[in-house]
């Protein structure tokens, strides 16, 4: 047909995320899903695929202490949440890409009819596809903007809503949220949760665990 596409495998891994934390910690657990290989995609001709290499850019450590700090603010506060299964929520862009499923993703008509590879269209931004986190980033940028937060120049994944006077800092499925208490729920509705569209994800938390850190709030004379 004179098309360009790409072909690859998707594949099932399993990791104990945050296995630095003691056992009994409840955010220590087991996680499992599925991932495009990205490691081996050939195209029409069978040769390696090329990817458009977008890149991304999450926000920095530094930025996620202006964070802290923003939140230590007098009437302030800073909070996290996560998105669940951040990439999923974006749709795949560029080359049309077909996947093999591992079999034991088959549903039980394919086993009966005795298909030797069968391929589906992949249309989510799956974990392992070298563009993923270009295509989350911006799907979740056109979510963000479009609720009235300002991306700050110069520092990557890092907003301003100045209406709520809040800070948001992503760091590609960990968001966190610094300024007046009180304007931090609806800062967070307006993000999705909560309601219909937007985002997806879990119920924010207290500064706690971010990027292998854990932040304590407190008060001290000096």
């Amino acid at each position: 047909m004179g098309e360009e596409i790409h072909m690859g495998r998707l594949f099932g891994i399993c990791v104990l995320k945050n296995s630095e934390l003691l056992p009994g910690d409840k955010r220590r657990k087991y996680k499992y899903r599925v991932v495009f290989q990205g490691n081996r995609v050939i195209d029409q001709n069978w040769e390696a695929a090329i990817f458009q290499d977008l890149g991304s850019a999450s926000a920095s450590m530094e930025a996620g202490k202006v964070a802290d700090c923003y939140g230590c603010l007098p009437g302030h506060s800073t909070q996290q949440a996560d998105a669940e299964q951040a990439y999923v929520q974006a749709d795949l862009t560029g080359k049309v890409t077909w996947v093999a499923l591992p079999p034991d993703q088959w549903p039980e008509a394919w086993v009966k009819e005795g298909r030797q590879r069968p391929v589906v269209r992949l249309i989510k931004a799956l974990y392992g596809h070298p563009d993923s986190g270009t295509m989350w980033e911006r799907h979740c940028d056109k979510e963000l903007v479009a609720q009235g937060s300002v991306p700050l120049e110069h520092w990557p994944s890092c907003y301003f809503h100045d209406k709520l006077k809040l800070m948001l800092t992503v760091y590609v499925d960990d968001f966190k949220m610094s300024g007046p208490t009180e304007n931090l729920a609806e800062g967070w509705s307006l993000l999705g949760y909560g309601r219909q569209g937007g985002l997806t994800l879990d119920p924010p938390t207290e500064s706690a665990l971010y990027l292998g850190c854990k932040h304590e709030t407190g008060t001290t004379t000096v």
